[in-house]
């Protein structure tokens, strides 16, 4: 399953990661910037704004869902 979600600086995505099975994914654009445990764990770095992509890493209030439900799911 892929989840997706828009924001002002880009599209995020939360996948599966191909290299790592059993791990996933959280890019922005096509372009990976971090893996994780969970689904959840890659949700809960943007809302922390630890992503590594310093477009929302700096963004004063971010929007962001308090969950996945809220991701567009692709599967």
């Amino acid at each position: 399953m892929v989840y997706i979600y828009r924001t002002e600086v880009g599209t995020f995505t939360i996948e599966p990661d191909a290299e790592c099975p059993g791990k996933f994914m959280l890019c922005i654009g096509g372009m990976w910037l971090d893996s994780y445990e969970t689904a959840e764990d890659a949700r809960a770095a943007l809302c922390r704004q630890c992503t590594g992509w310093h477009d929302w890493d700096r963004l004063a209030c971010p929007e962001s869902p308090p969950d996945l439900k809220e991701w567009e799911k692709l599967d």
